[in-house]
């Protein structure tokens, strides 16, 4: 028979387990009038595929960077940080006995380091098409979302270039900026130009091609935003005098707020990750003029067998766009638009 001690001890202990799963429960949600099991019963399965598909995967990743791998053997020797190191060497930035010193040639010379001008060329490539297609997007949104005839038409043909897939555009896009392409075709003489082949117009060619497929894709976005903007607010707006100009400012922009937000961030996130464009369009060439941060990875592990140095560079691509978002998100106005 147990003594009074023995109950006292084992109530303790269950006292203490109610406590700790009522902690548990209140950190992850669940309230004693709120029963989610249910809910998490529903989302378990996309947990498990994410954790066995794209998490595991990733994990994994990041360990092989942490290695000299050899996909025939299936295994690697472990180097630690080496990997890191031949990616980042040498810096920009190099401390010297009179302080940092800035060296250009690091991100103007594919000879110098190969991953910082893949990393310079993605940077171009960002700060040239991010803003064209964010704003080209809105504008086509403002004008289909006017009463214009055809406006379907209009809608279908902006739309079109989501629609082809990446290689299809590159192939059809080289074949344009060619020397005996198309575009030459129609120009004079003297402005024709091997704009596919030479490495100073080589990106923009792939810039080009991109800002050409993003805005129909912003297009969408900025169009069910417009949508969703009450019509009581312009005819107020009218009421009060306010020009196209005034309503655009005052009443369109700040409702779409979220919609900026979320156009902008992942149109980012798409221009760090360009791949498919310029691996069919120049395969990174001419003198990797075209040579983006993730066809660097992609030839670099699975065209050179360096599956370690690939991995290393995944990750330090992946800490970027981290950081990034993560700065959007925490930063960003958190005041929305409620009607």
């Amino acid at each position: 028979m147990a003594t009074e001690s023995q109950r006292s001890l084992v109530g303790d202990v269950l006292a203490g387990t109610r406590r700790i799963l009522a902690s548990a429960k209140h950190r992850v949600g669940i309230t004693e009038d709120q029963n989610n099991l249910m809910g998490f019963a529903f989302v378990a399965p996309n947990i498990l595929v994410f954790s066995a598909f794209l998490l595991g995967p990733v994990l994994y990743a990041f360990y092989i960077s942490f290695q000299e791998w050899s996909i025939l053997a299936g295994a690697g020797t472990w180097v630690g940080l080496t990997n890191y190191v031949e990616v980042l060497r040498p810096l920009p930035l190099a401390y010297t006995g009179n302080g940092l010193t800035w060296r250009p040639e690091v991100l103007t010379s594919p000879s110098a380091n190969l991953w910082w001008y893949a990393l310079k060329n993605t940077f171009v490539y960002a700060i040239g098409t991010v803003p064209l297609q964010i704003f080209g997007g809105l504008a086509v949104a403002l004008m289909l979302d006017k009463r214009v005839r055809f406006k379907k038409t209009y809608r279908a043909a902006y739309f079109m270039p989501v629609m082809l897939s990446g290689a299809a555009s590159a192939v059809m896009w080289r074949w344009f900026l060619a020397g005996d392409g198309v575009i030459n075709s129609v120009l004079p003489t003297f402005l024709e130009h091997n704009w596919a082949g030479d490495p100073g117009t080589a990106l923009g060619g792939v810039m080009l091609m991109a800002v050409w497929g993003g805005i129909g894709s912003n297009m969408i976005f900025f169009l069910a935003g417009l949508q969703n903007i009450p019509e009581e607010l312009y005819e107020a707006a009218r009421i009060d005098g306010a020009s196209a100009w005034h309503r655009f400012r005052h009443v369109t922009w700040p409702s779409l707020g979220n919609t900026n937000f979320f156009v902008f961030v992942m149109a980012i996130i798409s221009a760090f990750q360009v791949f498919g464009i310029a691996l069919v369009f120049s395969e990174g060439g001419p003198v990797y003029a075209t040579t983006t941060t993730v066809l660097l990875i992609y030839q670099r592990a699975f065209e050179e067998g360096a599956f370690g140095e690939g991995a290393a560079m995944a990750f330090l691509l992946f800490i970027l766009i981290f950081s990034f978002s993560y700065y959007q998100y925490r930063y960003r106005d958190e005041t929305e638009v409620d009607y």
